[in-house]
């Protein structure tokens, strides 16, 4: 659960970041128009943002069940006899 909220941290701050904060684009140069060139704004996500997060989650939580399931990953038995190859009763 920490990596998988390392990773929304990380992710968050990289395209939070790169929108929130102005970037040099052109040093040495005046680039202006009107939206707010050069301020720092705050951002808070809206509820469809935070649904389209959810959604994408719970599609490659299904994907992974779906293929474990299909693809037959898990053994069929976790007993001693089927899974230690030197199991003697």
């Amino acid at each position: 659960m920490l990596v998988l909220l390392g990773a929304f941290v990380q992710l968050y701050v990289i395209v939070i970041g790169g929108q929130a904060y102005p970037l040099v684009l052109f040093p040495g140069m005046d680039v202006s128009s009107s939206y707010f060139d050069g301020v720092i704004h705050g951002y808070i996500p809206s509820l469809y943002e935070i649904l389209l997060g959810l959604g994408g989650i719970a599609i490659a939580l299904l994907v992974a069940v779906i293929g474990v399931a299909v693809l037959d990953f898990l053994p069929e038995s976790l007993e001693d006899s089927v899974v230690d190859p030197h199991y003697s009763p």
